[in-house]
């Protein structure tokens, strides 16, 4: 029988076991294919890009990317060689030369890539159009869709020429396991006996040790500028991050969980029992073959958690930050009184009458003698605090929807509007001494703190809130003023029209601020990356969930007639399935738990050093966080159920 028939008709009878490694290979090649059709749209590209930013970003990914899917696809290779050693044993009984056997492999990876392959390139045309509208509609673009087209010629050749090498790579490692292979370990190769572990208490011990130190070291970010990222700096102590947990890590699964299950094992209350006196043992006789999986697919979740939960904290939080950067949907300085009214003409016309609220509202500006300023008083353009009046301050606060905190204050009491949170209100009871006209002086003591600043912080940063009769007072003694217009109303911060209505008014005001355009600009700048970091993410997730179900239906593929065995020893289906779920249970439990806590450490991390948190409320950064996680969550229960139901019918074929 000619080779090319044999394998056309392995692929054929065994289409539900190559079935997973097609889609979950198509899949990638999908991505890949998306990814390179966009890296390629030169009209995309000088749209989103003017610094030569994105075309940096995509050469770098396009390598890592290439290299990501020739690891996986070499992964899934290996699993469906160990899979068919039996098999090529039998071939070589019959007479057939390794390299026989290596073009019948070869011709099998070459139907399944171009399969792959041509689903990943339908797939991966119609991603990039969505991709391409999608992000037109988002930044207004107006990118003409039907010039760009559904398939790029560049991008297939492209992925052509990498699938085939791809291929001769699969080819090359095939030919060197069958060179250095027998006749006796081909047919024997799935049974290999693996050797016992020994336990190594103080490798338990130092393991865990390690992968405290590695996430404490991740947590001393809070710290701030006490933290040792700030004194020894952010490279170093990456690196010394990366190293403790990835040791860590390697200890803690290769010493310390045996130790543990071992432990477990000696207590004869939860040993004796008839699921757990097969499935811990043979989780410690197979602890060797099974620890470097889990050592990579802890590595593995927890990058992949990392990335997906910054992307969204990186994404979520600029946006939500632009309600204290610019808390009116509009506003100026108002430089020239008709220039104040054309602006509020031109929205008029625009929005119509009763659908804004325009206030327009005075600040006096002082100076400060005191050492013991706060940092707010320097961050402006100017070093000096400015005065608002509480009457006033209180009406823009309704105006912007927010609560009102203080409804009076006390002659020379005050209230200073913080740019960052301080909860421990190290401000609160100082004194600051006001430089006044004739060299006169004015005390004023700080009653409370406060998030609610009243314009942003292009216009004013240090903002001091006092009584109206202190504010009259002061005004009386001519102290320099300015005056800002703020303009607020129902889904005026996402209107267009109206940014584009006084714009060409207040183009010459440098600054005037628009929620809208500061949302837009945003995006704008972020869109690229965001979408980079996308395919990043979902190349991790489709690799640790493959790898998690191959490994998982591979181990019970190979204890096949142990099943069989149990069975005839009175364990029913329902208690064998029972066996099988924990044991995929704990080869998930384990890497998605040691994971999901380096992720959450490394999150604590990036938003302590490259986040400003200028909103000063914890559930702004729990709540994209949390949806990450729950998102990354489901998919792997997803992954869960799946692998799950593979494993029940390898278990038990029909």
């Amino acid at each position: 029988m000619k080779l090319t028939t044999i394998a056309f008709k392995n692929v054929r009878k065994n289409l539900s076991f190559y079935s997973l490694y097609l889609f979950s290979v198509a899949f990638i090649l999908t991505v890949f294919f998306t990814f390179v059709s966009f890296s390629m749209n030169d009209i995309m590209i000088e749209k989103i890009s003017e610094d030569g930013r994105v075309e940096t970003m995509t050469r770098t990914i396009s390598v890592f990317l290439m290299a990501f899917v020739l690891f996986y696809m070499s992964y899934s290779n290996t699993f469906f060689m160990k899979r068919r050693m039996k098999e090529l044993g039998i071939y070589a009984l019959l007479g057939y030369r390794k390299s026989a056997m290596l073009k019948l492999l070869t011709f099998e990876n070459i139907l399944i890539s171009i399969g792959a392959l041509l689903i990943g390139i339908i797939m991966g045309g119609f991603a990039h159009k969505g991709i391409v509208g999608g992000i037109s509609m988002l930044l207004d673009l107006r990118i003409n869709s039907g010039i760009i087209p559904l398939f790029n010629e560049k991008a297939v050749f492209y992925s052509l020429v990498f699938v085939f090498v791809v291929v001769l790579a699969l080819s090359f490692s095939n030919w060197r396991l069958l060179r250095k292979t027998t006749l006796l370990s081909l047919v024997r190769l799935e049974k290999a006996v693996e050797k016992p572990i020994k336990i190594r208490v103080p490798a338990a011990v130092l393991g865990l040790l390690l992968i405290i130190a590695g996430d404490g070291v991740a947590i001393d970010a809070i710290r701030g500028k006490e933290s040792l990222w700030k004194s020894i700096g952010i490279s170093p102590m990456g690196l010394l991050m990366v190293m403790l947990i990835t040791a860590g890590t390697s200890l803690f699964i290769y010493s310390f969980v045996p130790y543990l299950m071992r432990k477990l094992e000696k207590r004869k209350s939860l040993l004796y029992k008839e699921i757990a006196i097969v499935t811990i043992p043979k989780f410690i006789y197979r602890i060797r073959t099974n620890a470097k999986t889990l050592i990579m697919l802890s590595l593995l979740i927890a990058g992949t958690l990392g990335v997906f939960g910054s992307t969204a904290l990186t994404m979520y939080y600029p946006m939500a930050a632009v309600t204290r950067i610019i808390p009116s949907a509009l506003e100026f300085p108002v430089e020239k009184p008709e220039q104040a009214e054309r602006a509020i003409q031109a929205l008029h016309e625009v929005i119509g009458p009763g659908q804004y609220e325009a206030l327009q509202t005075t600040f006096l500006k002082v100076r400060s003698q005191s050492d013991n300023l706060p940092t707010e008083y320097t961050l402006g353009k100017e070093s000096g605090f400015e005065l608002i009046a509480l009457s006033d301050y209180n009406r823009l606060l309704v105006q912007q929807g927010k609560k009102i905190g203080h409804k009076q204050l006390e002659n020379n009491s005050v209230l200073l509007v913080k740019y960052r949170s301080d909860p421990e209100k190290k401000d609160v009871g100082q004194i600051y001494r006001l430089s006044l006209p004739a060299n006169q002086s004015l005390d004023v003591t700080v009653r409370d703190t406060t998030l609610a600043n009243p314009v942003g912080f292009n216009i004013s940063v240090g903002i001091l809130v006092i009584s109206d009769e202190l504010y009259h007072r002061l005004a009386d003694l001519k102290l320099p003023e300015f005056s800002v217009m703020s303009i607020d109303g129902p889904d005026l911060r996402q209107s267009k029209t109206a940014y584009e209505a006084l714009q060409p008014i207040l183009k010459d005001n440098p600054y005037f601020a628009s929620a809208y355009a500061r949302t837009y600009e945003i995006m704008y700048a972020n869109s690229s990356t965001f979408l980079l970091l996308g395919f990043l993410t979902v190349l991790f997730f489709i690799a640790a969930g493959s790898i998690l179900y191959f490994h998982n239906i591979s181990a019970v593929t190979y204890e096949q007639k142990d099943y069989e065995i149990l069975s005839k020893m009175g364990y029913s289906k329902r208690k064998i399935q029972k066996m099988i779920r924990r044991q995929i249970q704990v080869m998930y439990a384990i890497p998605f738990g040691i994971g999901f806590v380096h992720s959450i450490c490394g999150l604590v991390c990036y938003k302590s050093l490259l986040i400003d948190d200028v909103l000063g409320q914890s559930h702004q950064i729990i709540v994209p966080v949390a949806m990450a996680l729950a998102i990354a969550g489901v998919i792997f229960c997803l992954y869960y159920f799946i692998t799950k139901r593979a494993c029940y019918r390898a278990a038990f074929p029909r």
